[in-house]
This record gives structure tokens, sequence and C-alpha cells, in this order.
């Protein structure tokens, strides 16, 4: 996997080196704190991610890139919102997972490559849409029943998402995607647990921001 991972990032940056393309990074951080209170005896916790984007600007409608994360947790990974039953099991399982950080530790890490098309421009704001294949390498130290409790989950994710940016000026940019069009498939490598899911999920409460900056 590592090999792979490194001849396609070689692949991505040799592409770039003939045509006339604006470098920009980016990404996107997050962090959240529980705390649960069980009949007076409060329990807290915390977990974050942090998210940072490469990318080659090649013309004015394609962009490449490349996003590698890190995430602490599960709190960071869902929304904070609980406007509807999705994301009120989301935030309850997210904040049970947070407060008993000592005996469950979640650690991943991510790698997705990515192609970005600008389908329409509204004056400063672009609407494109983004495909990506992701990989992300779950660690999972214990549970809240059994702290001994180790286990790896690899995912794969191939997903399509549209979004909006908007150009400040020459060197900065927001961006924002809405949802998700996708397949994904984990596997625990202790075990013959394995997942796959399919669906489409677009909608105002599943949106990722970030910034920008173009060189």
């Amino acid at each position: 996997m590592k090999r792979k991972i490194f001849a396609l990032v070689v692949l991505m940056t040799c592409f770039t080196l003939g045509v006339s393309a604006q470098y920009y990074v980016g990404g996107s951080v997050g962090f959240t704190s529980s705390k649960m209170d069980n009949g007076g005896a409060d329990q807290d916790g915390t977990s974050y991610k942090i998210l940072p984007e490469i990318g080659y600007q090649l013309d004015d409608q394609m962009s490449i890139g490349l996003q590698i994360g890190y995430s602490h947790g599960y709190a960071a990974f869902g929304s904070l919102t609980v406007t509807d039953l999705k994301a009120a099991m989301n935030t309850m399982v997210s904040t049970y997972a947070d407060v008993y950080e000592d005996n469950m530790k979640l650690n991943s890490f991510t790698f997705a490559p990515y192609i970005r098309y600008n389908m329409l421009k509204l004056g400063k704001a672009d609407i494109f849409v983004e495909g990506s294949v992701g990989y992300t390498n779950v660690k999972a130290d214990g549970d809240p029943r059994n702290a001994n409790r180790e286990s790896k989950i690899d995912v794969i994710e191939i997903a399509v998402r549209p979004g909006v940016s908007y150009r400040f000026n020459e060197s900065l940019s927001a961006i924002a995607k809405l949802g998700s069009l996708g397949y994904m498939n984990a596997k625990e490598k202790e075990s013959d647990l394995k997942i796959t899911r399919f669906g489409l999920d677009c909608d105002t409460y599943n949106i990722m921001l970030g910034l920008n900056f173009h060189f």
C-alpha cells in the first residue's frame, strides 16, 4: 500500500510539471469537547482532526489534489447539529466515544487524491464536482467494555461531492463541499467483519468547509 501511495504522488507531481499550473495548499481542522452527566457522575473527553490539502489548478476548470489527514477520537468526524435523527445519533455515539477515551482510543490516517472540475462560474464563485478515492486506516485501542481489545480497520471510499469555491483575491479562496454520492468498504484485520455501504447523502447539515492559499 505504501509503495502504491508513493507512486501515485510521484505520478501526480510529474504530470503537473508539463502544464501551466497554479499551486495551492489548504485544508480543514476540527475539534470537539464532550461532557456527559450520568446520574451525577460527570465524564468528559475531546477529539480532533487535521486534514491538510495540496493541489494544482491546471486551468480554469480542472484541478488535481491530495488530502492527507490525521484524526483522534470520533466526534471530530460527525455533525454537531441535532435537527434530525441521524445527526442526533451521530452526536450521541461520538460523545460516548469521547468520554470513554481512556478505554477506547481511536486514531486514523487518511490519504485521498481527487480530481475537481468547475462546472459553472458565477462571478468570483465556482460550482464544482469532485471525485476522490480515499484510503483510511483506523486503529482502535480498546472499547468501552474491554480496554485490552485492539483492532485495525482499513477503509476504502469512492465518492463524488458537489461543492462551491469563492475566490477572495489572487491568494485566498474558501471552499465548501456539500454531502456525497459514494461507496465505502471497511474491513477489520483481526476478524471477518466487513462493512459495505453505498448511498447518497446531500443536505445542508453535511458540509465540509476549508480555506485554500494560492501561490
